[in-house]
């Protein structure tokens, strides 16, 4: 294939040309083709409709969906000062690098590239595949590509990017043609367009709705607000430092200010564990299981005063979902956090805990070697890898590893005395820090060292099930907690009323008991009267942009069948009969489609055959997923079939179906 901006030939299956580094016509992600733009501007005519679908019911219908995304507008500072001082060549192969170190910084946290030309990047995480740190990954992108294009300065003229950052709804939809339609349209495109525009050289600058749906993960600075070209409202801007660390990040993840709320029965699980390593000198293990926002590591937080009261020391380890594929990512992690405890650096602890006076000397190579290989990527800190014993062989490094963290956690646990060991998002975990974390494991039956890791439900290690373990599974909170807990967010006691509003639609879950009720005082659905907060007006209330970043993940992650089958119960309502979905669908459901749907949480049987959404926000999620255009021939779908099948329907039941289907006629 031809470069149309050079005209060379370009190798097969390339993305960009090898002589000037445009974009070529045919992208590695077919979804990701695109015309050129003018960075740090999207203007409403430079889109292109979605292209339409016919349906039986005649109207047409975009083969696409409604999803919350975070879009990344990035623009190499004084491009075109670089033409104008250097000669074109020289400044094509210092562009041609810059752009490529930006696409693996993409790549690296799943993103989508959408339009690659010149001096500028567009690219949105949450499309066309969905993660529930979307905003994490586009901001730790970023900060990868300013950090790649300095290095890529050093010993030259430095190059820098300014990035703006915004995060919300867009309507995606499915390319079908070759116009360069980007398929994406929605105001946080043009909202991240016009950050950069502001950002100064260097800066990356985030929108409100990118830190919120962050949860805490970002720490920022506040940049003040500002009403952007073509909006009307303010949008409030915040300029990235980095990532936040797990002080910040705890009481950020407990929804709500105080103490913890409703799982003191777990805590006392927790702390009888720990109670019981003090008494009898050998530990222990415990696994906390709940669906993301039920509060697992708020819990495991809770226990450490504890700990720490008890003679324990207290190491925190997490695992991220943008790093499972880093090579002993957590092992490293581990390290490092020990040593920092220790004050030193990881790789001077790690000589001192193994490279004994008791380990031959093939051993010390063997092991030396061992590390190298893993520190070439990502190097323990301190440490001066000898290369000339390197192991190559990963089945070789794996083994020498295992002898190492053997060594490396007796001489610890021998020295250092009682430890819990606290590992979040377990089902994050790399494959290749597993082996590690089972040595962990073996660890508590000899040595005072509890073990805590927090889980999402599915897969978890064959540790996790054995008689030792301990397993806390946590559910929705009690609705006299969920009442407490909407109390300490609000900061003001809730109605009767209001609070059993808000236990129906987030069925306990306290992250979205606590977003849900900062959202219904923002837009009137909840007010202050005298001192008390009270349901002030019932109606379809907004739903919380973090709520749907998290909750679209969880569909996105189901198999297009089944996804397909929750979004067309959503149309029906909270309750629905699985003929009713098939009828809509247009044939016979799956075998198992719905019975998987409730191994996932995300509906419910009934004892009368019916299923019902495991809560409200499940299905509001599900609902808002979908096109309008699709909504409204479903809902007239659905209204013809009640009205032919069903002469008792209620009449309002069938009006609201109508409305939803735009006939206002009938």
């Amino acid at each position: 294939m031809r470069c149309a901006s050079c005209g060379s030939r370009g190798a097969v299956g390339a993305r960009f040309c090898d002589r000037c580094g445009a974009a070529l016509e045919v992208s590695h992600r077919p979804e990701a083709t695109a015309r050129p733009y003018r960075a740090g501007r999207v203007d409403e005519a430079d889109r292109q409709a979605p292209h339409p679908v016919s349906t039986e019911a005649g109207e047409a219908v975009d083969a696409g969906d409604r999803r919350i995304v975070t879009a990344l507008f990035a623009d190499l500072v004084d491009y075109v000062r670089m033409l104008a001082e250097h000669d074109p060549e020289v400044v094509r192969a210092r562009v041609t690098a810059a752009l490529a170190t930006m696409s693996q910084a993409i790549e690296r946290f799943d993103g989508t590239r959408e339009k690659f030309i010149g001096d500028a990047v567009f690219a949105v995480f949450g499309w066309p595949v969905a993660h529930d740190d979307d905003a994490v990954r586009a901001a730790l992108a970023a900060a990868a590509m300013r950090d790649g294009l300095r290095m890529i300065g050093q010993g030259a003229e430095p190059m820098e990017i300014r990035v703006g950052i915004a995060t919300g709804e867009v309507v995606a939809v499915e390319r079908e043609r070759s116009d360069g339609d980007m398929g994406l349209t929605g105001e946080a495109i043009t909202t991240a367009a016009r950050i950069q525009s502001l950002a100064r050289p260097g800066e990356i600058v985030l929108d409100g709705a990118t830190v919120a749906a962050a949860r805490g993960r970002l720490a920022t600075d506040d940049r003040g607000s500002v009403v952007l070209r073509g909006q009307s409202s303010a949008v409030q801007l915040h300029a990235l430092r980095g990532e936040a660390g797990m002080s910040a990040l705890i009481p950020f993840r407990a929804s709500a200010p105080g103490p913890l709320v409703g799982r003191a029965r777990e805590v006392a699980g927790i702390e009888a564990t720990i109670r019981r390593c003090q008494e009898t000198g050998r530990g222990g293990v415990v696994v906390v299981v709940g669906e993301a926002g039920m509060g697992k590591t708020r819990l495991l937080a809770a226990v450490e005063a504890h700990a720490l009261g008890a003679g324990f020391v207290w190491s925190w380890t997490e695992n991220v979902s943008y790093a499972r594929g880093e090579p002993y990512r957590w092992a490293r992690l581990f390290a490092q956090t020990i040593a920092d405890e220790q004050g030193i650096d990881s790789g001077t602890l790690v000589r001192r805990l193994v490279f004994t006076d008791a380990v031959p000397a093939d051993a010390v190579r063997r092991y030396g070697g061992a590390i190298a290989a893993i520190a070439l990527d990502v190097a323990f800190s301190g440490w001066e890898a000898e290369t000339s014993d390197l192991l190559t062989d990963p089945a070789e490094v794996s083994a020498a590893l295992g002898e190492v963290a053997v060594l490396y956690l007796t001489n610890l646990l021998e020295s250092v005395g009682p430890r819990v060991v606290v590992i979040d998002d377990l089902h994050w975990l790399d494959s290749s820090s597993a082996h590690m974390v089972e040595i962990l494991i073996g660890m508590t039956t000899r040595y005072p060292l509890v073990v805590l890791a927090g889980a999402r439900p599915g897969d978890l290690p064959g540790w996790a099930g054995r008689p030792t373990t301990v397993r806390i599974d946590l559910h929705g909170l009690a609705e006299p907690d969920t009442a407490h807990l909407a109390t300490l967010v609000a900061e003001a006691a809730i109605d009767a009323e209001g609070a059993r509003n808000i236990h129906e639609r987030t069925a306990g879950n306290p992250l979205f008991v606590g977003e849900t009720v900062r959202a219904f005082l923002e837009d009137g659905t909840l007010q202050r009267r005298d001192g008390r907060v009270v349901l002030a007006r019932v109606g379809p209330p907004r739903m919380p942009l973090t709520l749907r970043a998290v909750l679209g993940a969880r569909i996105d992650a189901l198999e297009p069948g089944v996804r397909e089958a929750l979004s067309v119960a959503s149309v029906i309502g909270i309750s629905f009969h699985e003929r009713l979905v098939a009828e809509l669908v247009g044939h016979p459901l799956e075998p198992g489609t719905l019975e998987h749907l409730s191994a996932v949480a995300l509906i419910q049987k009934a004892d009368d055959g019916t299923w019902r959404f495991a809560h409200a926000l499940i299905h509001d999620a599900a609902y808002a997923g979908l096109l309008a255009s699709r909504r409204r021939v479903l809902h007239a779908r659905l209204a013809d079939h009640l009205e032919a099948s069903d002469p008792a329907i209620p009449l309002g039941q069938l009006a609201l179906h109508r409305v939803a289907a735009g006939d206002a006629g009938k």
